[in-house]
């Protein structure tokens, strides 16, 4: 087996609907791995679990609110009566709010707390119950942001969740660490994705001023995302634990 082979492993991804989440799942796949994925809405979920079915790989899609112990309760146990066991978490679903910290509500705030930070626990601390319960470990990776380094302005709420979200794979790291469960996440930069409403003009202006100010001079494609994803999933980062790697085109190296 090579070390980024993913055969024979089972693999829950959040928010597998569109954007980087539906990358990761086709990415996964083709690297062997038997992909359960998930949404809000049934159809987003189908869309994608379609397409995998398509290329000729097995596959389940499951209806789930994963900021709900409930839902991330059911995506798990979903994959385990389907398939039999859970190798592999990757909390990639996700909300955003853009609004200026004074105009934001106590039910944005929840909002984009929940969908994020609340979210990754639920997701983990489900996925982690069954690796114990199953011995022989698991590994649970995270789509973090780079604004949980650095600040970006009207998103102060969103950078405080995925902040958090980089101290919470921290600290599952070193608790879970004696289970065999290695906890990482990936920290993307300014992407090529969905999680918008602001239009294609807004897109297309964006893009200019962001590369002016990346090193690499670019916007990252969404499937740019699934390399540093899988290495972390895979036994290439067999002794990786804890470790937060930015993918951001080197935005915080400046």
């Amino acid at each position: 087996m090579t070390l980024f082979d993913l055969s024979g492993r089972v693999a829950v991804i959040t928010g597998t609907s569109r954007g980087i989440g539906r990358e990761l799942a086709l990415g996964f796949a083709a690297a062997g791995a038997t992909v359960v994925g998930c949404a809000r809405t049934h159809e987003g979920a189908e869309a994608t679990a379609a397409e995998l079915r398509g290329r000729g790989h097995d596959t389940l899609a499951v209806l789930a609110d994963v900021a709900t112990p409930e839902g991330a309760d059911a995506v798990v146990t979903a994959a385990v009566r389907r398939y039999g066991r859970l190798d592999i978490l990757v909390c990639n679903a996700g909300v955003n709010v853009k609004k200026a910290a004074l105009d934001f509500s106590p039910s944005d705030f929840d909002t984009v707390i929940g969908g994020n930070l609340r979210a990754y626990f639920l997701c983990a601390q489900a996925a982690a119950r069954q690796f114990i319960r199953q011995g022989g470990g698991g590994v649970i990776v995270m789509n973090s942001s780079n604004a949980s380094v650095a600040a970006f302005e009207d998103l102060t709420p969103y950078c405080a969740a995925k902040g958090g979200i980089d101290m919470l794979v921290r600290g599952l790291a070193a608790e879970w660490g004696p289970h065999g469960i290695r906890v990482n996440a990936f920290n993307p930069g300014y992407t090529k994705h969905s999680m918008t409403d602001e239009g294609q003009a807004y897109l297309d202006r964006a893009e200019r001023e962001i590369a002016a100010r990346t090193p690499l001079r670019r916007m990252a494609e969404m499937r740019e995302m699934v390399g540093p994803a899988i290495f972390l999933a895979s036994d290439a980062a067999s002794f990786v634990t804890g470790t937060i790697l930015l993918a951001d085109g080197g935005w915080c190296a400046q």
